[in-house]
């Protein structure tokens, strides 16, 4: 993987006004929001819902950050540059690493952010506690980058962003994200646990509530990320056939 490709691609994403706006003041301001509808009743010893929130927001970031990687890649299909890449060393794996990778690294400053604002509202975690939610949730992050890779390879510059913002609000409501499944009608509980983001939230919700189903969580997440990811190796491949 080419390291200087990489930092020029996330210096190019952070540098985005949309970045700022979207990846990182959307949750943000959606964090506040559920925050103060939910409030911050204790629903275990020690757990609030408050801290439930957090989670879900900050999962909710990651996933944003990490599937926006998809609309540099139909923006630079449009324009030609992946014809140019074939003029350099890069090979197609580097190319595709490269765009994954990104998009984990801009997910970090949504979850930093998040995280920031949970303690600034009063909420406290071992230290423990933190760290494993936000390396769940981080690497949980991943199969979301190969998705929004996927949607790169398959949509248009115009078009996928519109496309990508139109994902969201399923994978957000359906899967628990915005409201717990369980006050929503049951097809539509059992369509949230084919939701990635269900799982997403599961592993990140587990440090402080527990549970069984982390195993679960992570095999689901995997399936995934496996999927995706064949189907971007073979439509790359077919891309650069057609160069």
């Amino acid at each position: 993987m080419n390291l200087n490709y990489l930092a020029l691609e996330i210096k190019r994403i952070v540098r985005s006004p949309q970045f700022a706006l979207f990846t990182i003041g959307m949750p943000l301001a959606m964090f506040l929001l559920f925050g103060g509808i939910f409030g911050a009743r204790d629903i275990a010893p020690g757990i609030s819902t408050a801290t439930v929130t957090m989670v879900n927001m900050a999962a909710y970031g990651a996933m944003t950050a990490a599937l926006f990687t998809g609309t540099r890649v139909a923006t630079e299909r449009t324009d030609g540059w992946q014809r140019t890449l074939r003029l350099t060393p890069m090979r197609a794996p580097g190319y595709l690493m490269v765009k994954v990778t990104a998009g984990l690294f801009v997910a970090l400053p949504v979850l930093l952010v998040i995280f920031a604002a949970g303690m600034i509202r009063g909420i406290r975690l071992e230290t423990g506690q933190w760290l494993t939610i936000f390396g769940a949730l981080w690497l949980g992050a991943l199969p979301f980058a190969v998705l929004g890779l996927m949607i790169g390879l398959f949509g248009k510059g115009d078009t996928v962003q519109a496309v990508t913002g139109a994902l969201m609000l399923p994978l957000g409501m359906f899967g628990g994200l915005w409201i717990p499944l369980q006050v929503l009608p049951g097809w539509m509980n059992t369509a949230g646990h084919l939701m990635p983001t269900y799982w997403l939230g599961e592993i990140g919700r587990a440090p402080v509530l527990g549970g069984s189903g982390t195993l679960t969580a992570v095999a689901v997440l995997a399936a995934w990320l496996v999927i995706p990811a064949l189907v971007v190796m073979a439509r790359f491949r077919l891309d650069t056939a057609r160069l």
